[in-house]
């Protein structure tokens, strides 16, 4: 059970923080005109962020923690995933 209990941590672990966090590095800046950012590598100190894992960086931009902005990357995931499931059928 403990092999199971792994594997899926695993798999979430690898598409929370590698995929989402990459997606809404990509993307959010894209999509706010640069007024929100990730802040860089994903080993940053937590403690550092708000209760919603952001805070203001020195230029007033909104800047996001890792684990914000890999929540934020999968639902992007996720919209577009049932955008493109929405026009192919």
């Amino acid at each position: 059970m403990w092999i199971v209990a792994t594997a899926v941590e695993l798999l979430v672990l690898f598409f929370v923080d590698l995929v989402g966090y990459n997606v809404a590095r990509f993307v959010l800046p894209l999509l706010s005109f640069g007024r929100i950012s990730v802040a860089p590598g994903m080993s940053n100190d937590q403690r550092e962020f708000g209760w919603f894992g952001a805070r203001r960086d020195g230029l007033g931009r909104v800047e996001l923690g890792a684990s914000a902005a890999g929540g934020i990357g999968l639902i992007i995931c996720a919209l577009c995933l049932a955008a493109v499931l929405f026009f192919v059928r």
